[in-house]
């Protein structure tokens, strides 16, 4: 809250009066990113809370794509989420919360259709974990790389709950673009 009261969407202050001016402007800031902190996290619970009882019911066949929706939702709301999902996207997990939903809803309707997605994305993550995996043993990560974590978020609610609407157009074709472009 504080980081995003500070600095926002503003360039880092490069010397003692851009400082003075940032404290200034984090100042009258704070209580408003306070506040929609506080919303964005209490619609993020209620999301996560509907998942949970949405996962707790699911039986039968739908326990492959319920396995599959416990990793994903693992990834995004862990210990630290809070401070460590990038702030565009944390505005973002309430959608991606209620996409995983409607995928469990519609999952019965056509299963072979979710596995297939469900392959393609699974590929996908592979790619990131790896790259990711070389990236922090080398010490650094490309910025490319986590946009591409994040559109695949986008493609799962592209592909799973198109009703939600990504924004910005988002593909399978697309990311393979944009990872052939990041090697």
């Amino acid at each position: 809250i504080c980081d995003r009261a500070f600095i926002g969407d503003d360039e880092l202050p490069r010397g003692l009066k851009g400082f003075e001016e940032q404290v200034k402007r984090a100042r009258t800031r704070l209580p408003a990113v306070s506040e929609a902190a506080l919303r964005l996290f209490n619609a993020i619970a209620a999301e996560q809370h509907q998942l949970s009882l949405a996962l707790g019911a699911a039986k039968g066949n739908l326990s492959r794509p319920a396995s599959d929706i416990r990793a994903q939702n693992q990834r995004l709301i862990c210990k630290g989420f809070f401070s460590a999902t990038p702030w565009p996207q944390l505005a973002q997990l309430p959608r991606y919360l209620k996409a995983m939903q409607l995928r469990l809803q519609k999952y019965p309707a056509n299963a072979e259709r979710d596995g297939k997605h469900a392959a393609s994305i699974a590929e996908l993550w592979g790619r990131y974990e790896m790259r990711l995996d070389l990236q922090r043993k080398a010490g650094a990560v490309d910025p490319r790389l986590l946009e591409f974590r994040w559109q695949i978020e986008e493609l799962r609610v592209s592909l799973y709950a198109q009703e939600l609407k990504t924004p910005y157009p988002v593909s399978y074709k697309r990311l393979d673009k944009l990872w052939t472009a990041m090697t």
